[in-house]
């Protein structure tokens, strides 16, 4: 499993946010080589979900069709670069800080984060509320930047994690602005997870909800992926018209109330369209 210790060096890496790689290949990727790179993938994407935390070994060779004593190798190697974590008192492994580290490196060395970072700065002063910015990747939403003004510390909004795109308003706003089809096929493949009672799963009112999202040009979160929290998002577009990103601001139903939030809606439309202008697009609304 020698080959397999090389590839997590090779992640390794990246956690490394003053090094840059580039990387050259003089031959073919040997048939082996690949399929463990294959094997390596299919059991991170495992976890790649919010409801499931921990998974043992012989439940991931079940669900992949792995001998366990190649998946426990495997995992093994990956704790040691630190990637994954295993629970002494379960047996059970998680993901590791190594992960987390890469997320925060590809955010931070994200392009647009540079262009988009003052702005979310100025709003986060000037309103006293919590401004982030998140893009599309693998049917979730990824923070790239996110200046915090709330009294309650949550981990899954910090940057360079996962949000779930149907109940976020910067999920919503990314989902709104793609071809009715792309929404079908992101939809059926992620898991729709009630995170509060306010929470929406079914898809059709999820696609009614995206076509109003879409005619006022911003989308709300009330409570529906933290009860505690009330959120407004609108879209920024690149040169050629289309949505990239969103920008958000965030309160704490305890200190502003949705009715108050979302009065905000042209302010950062108004600040969306300037940092769309700032990548090059020319229309004179949103």
């Amino acid at each position: 499993m020698q080959c397999i210790g090389k590839y997590c060096k090779l992640i390794a890496l990246f956690a490394n946010t003053t090094l840059e790689v580039t990387l050259r290949t003089t031959k073919p990727l040997l048939k082996q080589g690949y399929k463990t790179l294959r094997d390596l993938s299919k059991i991170v994407s495992l976890f790649n979900t919010f409801q499931v935390e921990e998974r043992s070994v012989t439940e991931i060779s079940k669900v992949l069709g792995m001998l366990p004593s190649k998946v426990s190798r495997m995992l093994r190697t990956l704790e040691g670069e630190g990637f994954f974590e295993r629970n002494t008192e379960t047996g059970k492994y998680r993901l590791g800080v190594g992960f987390f580290e890469l997320g925060m490196v590809y955010a931070f060395n994200f392009p647009l984060r540079k262009i988009i970072r003052p702005h979310i700065e100025q709003m986060a002063k000037e309103l006293n509320l919590t401004a982030s910015c998140g893009i599309l990747k693998n049917c979730e939403v990824v923070v790239i930047d996110r200046v915090q003004n709330l009294n309650i510390d949550l981990l899954a909004y910090r940057i360079g994690l996962n949000l779930p795109i149907h109940s976020t308003s910067v999920g919503k706003v990314l989902l709104a602005y793609l071809s009715e089809q792309e929404q079908d096929g992101i939809l059926q493949s992620v898991n729709l997870v009630k995170f509060t009672d306010a929470t929406v799963v079914d898809q059709k009112l999820i696609k009614e909800k995206l076509r109003l999202v879409r005619q006022r040009g911003y989308a709300t979160d009330e409570g529906e992926t933290h009860e505690d929290l009330n959120c407004i998002a609108v879209p920024i577009r690149n040169g050629g018209g289309k949505v990239i990103a969103a920008i958000n601001l965030t309160g704490e139903k305890s200190r502003t109330d949705a009715e108050k939030l979302f009065q905000y809606a042209d302010y950062l439309k108004e600040r969306a369209l300037f940092i769309s202008r700032q990548l090059g697009y020319n229309s004179p609304a949103i």
